[in-house]
Formats: C-alpha cells, sequence, structure tokens
C-alpha cells in the first residue's frame, strides 16, 4: 500500500514538473533545475527518469511483493 501511495505522490510531482516546465535534475547547485525551454534534453530525461523511478518501480514492487 506504501509503495502506491509513493506512486501516486510521483505522479503529482511528475504533474507539476509537466505543468511548470521544470524539473530538477541533480544535486549539484549549478545544474539542480532543468528548464524545458532553455534544455529540452536533460529535462526530458528527468521527466523520463522520475517517471521510472517514481511510478514504474513501486507498481513493480506492489505487484510482486
Amino acid at each position: 500500500m506504501m509503495m502506491l501511495v509513493f506512486a501516486a505522490f510521483a505522479m503529482l510531482l511528475i504533474g507539476l514538473e509537466l505543468f511548470t516546465g521544470c524539473a530538477m535534475l541533480g544535486w549539484a547547485a549549478d545544474k539542480m533545475v532543468v528548464e524545458r525551454e532553455k534544455s529540452p534534453g536533460p529535462y526530458w530525461f528527468a521527466i523520463t527518469l522520475h517517471t521510472i523511478v517514481g511510478i514504474g518501480f513501486p507498481i513493480l514492487f506492489a505487484i510482486y511483493s
């Protein structure tokens, strides 16, 4: 159940990232936030990575546990 709550929270965050056009890419201070208009490649990479880690893994864990 906790994994599904985590997946729902991740869906909310990904929705906000898609709505605002800004995504958090890493922990380094110089490239922490990536904007869709300035650098679309790293932005879509971050969205894809967040989708796999935030939604895909928790759903797989919930199914197979």
